[in-house]
């Protein structure tokens, strides 16, 4: 399951990332049309701390603006001067400032050097920067998801930032495991005197910490919240041996979340599911019933009949075996 769909609480997607021309326009119009700056936030994939930070490089020098009075000063100019070039103050309070700033032009020769597959070191000369820059400039793209995918794609020369970095993040990597933490989960363990119930587990991957912390909420979902007004919380760590700090992502359960990958012994009459055929493709169906002659002993659903027939369609999983459900039965197990 996507992790929209399970409270994500990670930092916005451009949180940290050089601020670009097409956010400041994107700024810019809301600032004009009077959009909450909350609301830029989001559409801008940042904080909104960092978008009002962004709003003192609309203020020329000369000007004498309170930080307090930013939001009012520049709502009410660009309304009252819709031929002021606010973009060349932008500019000018960068270069000031020495802070990094893309353009659009920046922008488009990423993207056309990503489709074409620009070596890495050429493209960082095409836009006067480091490949380091080019990398995360790419991300903050939405092109990769990671400077190692920009490095795999383009290349990297050795010895200079963005080959030293992607080696180090691999070398951490080889020995790190991810630690998955869930408080207050149904169906979890409270130790004697603990505040929580609490879930852990280490991993080898992302991937199995994230199926492990689905199928928890999922049953957790399924069989009910032993205090309603609980908050459960997930936390996934990544750690290599002796660190203290690493990839760190949080968020909260999702009660209305309609599907997900879950363990077979979670699931129950209704629910849709998703499963391989021998062709290549997927049967996607509803379960009308479900046998398991003892515990332990493979699980059997029946889905919904062929073509208004009599045949049903049959398919066995271990009770332990990951199932794609699409949308789960509203009904809850008993």
């Amino acid at each position: 399951m996507s992790d929209e769909t399970r409270g994500d609480l990670r930092p916005p997607r451009q949180h940290g990332t050089t601020w670009r021309e097409s956010e400041y326009r994107v700024l810019a119009d809301d600032l004009r049309a009077g959009t909450d700056l909350a609301r830029t936030a989001v559409t801008l994939g940042r904080t909104e701390s960092a978008v009002r930070s962004a709003l003192r490089h609309f203020v020329p020098p000369e000007e004498r603006v309170s930080t307090g009075d930013r939001e009012r000063w520049i709502r009410a100019r660009i309304v009252a001067e819709p031929d002021w070039n606010w973009w060349a103050v932008v500019v000018d309070n960068h270069r000031r400032v020495r802070s990094g700033l893309w353009f659009t032009r920046h922008e488009h020769c990423a993207r056309i050097g990503w489709r074409r597959r620009t070596p890495m070191p050429a493209l960082a000369q095409e836009l006067a920067t480091s490949e380091l820059s080019v990398a995360e400039l790419l991300r903050a793209l939405g092109l990769v998801d990671s400077i190692e995918e920009a490095a795999d794609r383009l290349g990297a020369t050795p010895g200079l930032a963005l080959a030293k970095r992607v080696t180090a993040r691999r070398d951490d990597a080889v020995g790190a495991r991810w630690i998955l933490v869930v408080d207050g989960a149904a169906g979890t363990t409270r130790t004697r005197n603990a505040p929580v119930r609490r879930q852990l587990s280490l991993h080898e991957s992302r991937a199995d910490a994230e199926a492990e912390r689905d199928r928890i909420l999922s049953w957790h979902n399924r069989i009910g919240p032993v205090d309603p007004d609980e908050q459960v919380w997930w936390t996934i760590a990544e750690r290599g041996i002796g660190a203290t700090v690493g990839h760190t992502r949080a968020g909260t359960n999702d009660p209305t979340a309609t599907g997900g990958r879950i363990r077979a012994e979670a699931l129950t009459v209704g629910d849709i599911i998703r499963v391989p055929v021998p062709d290549g493709g997927h049967l996607q169906d509803r379960i009308t019933a479900i046998t398991q002659p003892a515990a332990g002993a493979a699980i059997v659903v029946d889905l919904a009949p062929v073509a208004n027939s009599r045949v049903r369609r049959v398919v066995e999983f271990d009770p332990d075996e990951i199932v794609d459900v699409v949308h789960r039965s509203e009904e809850r197990a008993s």
